[in-house]
């Protein structure tokens, strides 16, 4: 009777004590080759695994109990950190391409930081960098969001409203205008 109970409570434990697993597919059911399936653990780097050609992964002892399952041109999605039966399908990700340019004489701005926020406010990931060939971000969820850029010698450009389209990509220019003096941090 021990040994039943025992069995029935690793059985419920689930992740702690054995794989995560499962398959990553796209909306058309095409294998996502190379998607990662990560696992982030406070305090501790990353454990991550790629999917195979087959859009298969196997995580060996998670350590959570959900996973981020990522690929460029998809939205990110959160999985139980279990074997899955059903396919993990993403949804394609919204692209923006954000230029930066000085409103003067329209040349490209060479470094600099695009923020992106929802209408509530809510600001999406981190400050990305730019360059003089702008930044392109392929892992953003559609909707509607707001474009800011910064940097040095400039006034902040923006914030310029952009509909972001599943599969679709977005070009967005950000004409920014020198300072007296250098941009707030």
């Amino acid at each position: 009777m021990k040994l039943i109970v025992l069995a029935v409570l690793l059985g419920l434990a689930g992740p702690a004590f054995g794989a995560a697993t499962g398959q990553v597919l796209d909306p058309d059911g095409a294998p996502v080759s190379g998607a990662q399936i990560c696992a982030f653990v406070e305090g501790t780097p990353s454990q991550c695994v790629n999917a195979d050609a087959q859009g298969i992964y196997r995580m060996e002892n998670p350590g959570r109990q959900t996973l981020l399952v990522r690929s460029s041109g998809f939205v990110p999605t959160m999985v139980m950190a279990a074997p899955l039966n059903a396919p993990v399908t993403l949804k394609r990700a919204a692209i923006l391409r954000v230029n930066v340019i000085d409103a003067a004489d329209g040349t490209p701005l060479s470094k600099g930081k695009v923020t992106i926020n929802t209408p509530s406010g809510f600001r999406i990931g981190d400050f990305v960098p730019f360059n003089r060939a702008g930044v392109r971000i392929s892992t953003l969820t559609p909707g509607p969001v707001f474009v800011r850029a910064e940097a040095d010698g400039y006034q902040p450009g923006g914030p310029m409203a952009v509909e972001l389209v599943s599969g679709s990509e977005r070009v967005v220019t950000v004409p920014m205008t020198k300072s007296s003096g250098p941009s707030p941090r």
